[in-house]
């Protein structure tokens, strides 16, 4: 049996009739008449744990908290473990996170966690860690249902034993702040990334505290940066964005515009890695209630094929979305004039917003187009239809502004491999 059908029949998002009602219940139809805006408590700077934990501590009868992170980062967890304890907390530190989050390493938190019974979950981490506590803290919370089946229209009923706290150490998943989960079922050759969404997986609390990620490695902070341009863009184009998400996307682009080269030049200054972490999490709450679209159809199926960090892989779709996006909307001019650019014509707005990012990437030696990541051509042109399909297969595609189908996927695919910009 193939991924694409054994996909369908396991998980829910996959499922056609799932889809089919996410879709209508997403329109841009449906959100005029009922909408919601979603995001965790957000407490910012180097003693917001300590704010966070001295004015919640009486919310927590039994004072018990359950740290998800990895042993690469435990000199992090240390001051998260040190200020926990000192507010009268038990702590347990479970520090076997995996890259990806593979179901059996959750199977396995979500089990300790029972034999814990915090009522506080921690998530000290990136997107792998935070998702891993996410869907290990539905696990907890009802054991007796499969993750495969969570669907967003049925109530989880969370929160009955323990609160989602998040504390970011990279700068560009959003996990801290939005309804999705991503993990890795390996039961699947090639192993399947599936998506969870939930309204009720938004963490409790988010810490944006800036000395999680002075340090970053390079290429991991282009990467993860790209994601954020990646959220924000998908979320502004989307046709269910709002003046709510509109708010936080443009916001969050402008700050990595800006603020992404200092930390490049000066990866110690705190100042300018604490703009591009709160970036983050603005794009996250802009994707999470607005909706990721094409960039994460193709780079999620791009990055699974070929193995590219998922930032890279979302990014750099960017500048050929413009232009097949302009034949159903005018989103990405809107878009222009909120960056501050010039144009005499909508023509005009479009090439200077693709040449906007372009030229960002180049100054910034990010990949512009797909043979940038060292993607052998004759392998690519051999799996291009593959690629395609699971691109198709994306849930993400709901919220896309113009319809895709095989055609047009393979399309965008060569197109952004040669670095060709999309004018048709």
């Amino acid at each position: 049996m193939s991924t694409s059908t054994k996909t369908n029949n396991k998980w829910a998002l996959y499922k056609p009739e799932v889809r089919y009602f996410f879709q209508a219940a997403y329109s841009y139809d449906t959100a005029g008449i009922t909408s919601l805006f979603l995001c965790p408590r957000i407490f910012m700077g180097s003693f917001a744990l300590n704010f966070l934990i001295t004015i919640t501590s009486a919310m927590f009868e039994r004072k018990k908290a359950f740290i998800v992170t990895d042993k690469t980062i435990r000199h992090l967890v240390s001051k998260v473990e040190s200020i926990l304890k000192l507010n009268g907390f038990q702590v347990y530190v479970w520090d076997k996170v995996e890259p990806e989050a593979p179901l059996e390493k959750i199977f396995e938190c979500s089990k300790e966690m029972q034999n814990f019974q915090p009522d506080l979950i921690v998530a000290v981490g990136g997107g792998s860690h935070i998702d891993t506590a996410k869907a290990s803290w539905i696990l907890y919370e009802r054991p007796e249902i499969s993750l495969k089946d969570v669907n967003p229209f049925i109530p989880l009923l969370l929160r009955r034993k323990a609160l989602l706290l998040a504390i970011p150490t990279t700068s560009g998943t959003g996990s801290d702040s939005t309804v999705a989960i991503v993990v890795t079922d390996n039961s699947f050759k090639p192993p399947f990334k599936a998506e969870i969404l939930h309204p009720e997986v938004i963490p409790d609390f988010s810490v944006l505290d800036p000395d999680m990620v002075v340090g970053l490695p390079r290429n991991l902070t282009i990467g993860t940066a790209l994601d954020i341009l990646a959220h924000a863009f998908d979320s502004y184009t989307s046709p269910i964005t709002s003046e709510f998400t509109e708010v936080f996307a443009v916001k969050a682009i402008k700050l990595v515009l800006e603020w992404l080269p200092k930390v490049l030049r000066h990866p110690d200054n705190r100042e300018a890695r604490f703009k591009v972490h709160k970036a983050a999490t603005l794009a996250g709450i802009a994707f999470s209630n607005g909706g990721a679209s094409l960039t994460h159809a193709l780079g999620h199926s791009l990055g699974k094929i070929f193995n590219i960090h998922h930032g890279l892989s979302v990014g750099v779709f960017i500048p050929y979305m413009i232009g097949y996006y302009s034949k159903t909307t005018d989103r990405c001019v809107e878009l222009a004039k909120e960056l501050g650019i010039k144009a005499s014509s909508n023509e005009n707005f479009l090439i200077e917003l693709e040449n906007l990012f372009l030229n960002f990437y180049r100054g910034i030696n990010a990949p512009v187009k797909l043979s940038d990541l060292k993607i052998d051509e004759r392998e690519f042109l051999n799996k291009l239809e593959i690629l395609s399909r699971y691109a198709l297969e994306d849930v993400t595609t709901v919220f896309s502004p113009r319809p895709i189908n095989m055609d047009d996927a393979k399309r965008l695919f060569l197109d952004a491999y040669y670095g060709r910009v999309v004018r048709w």
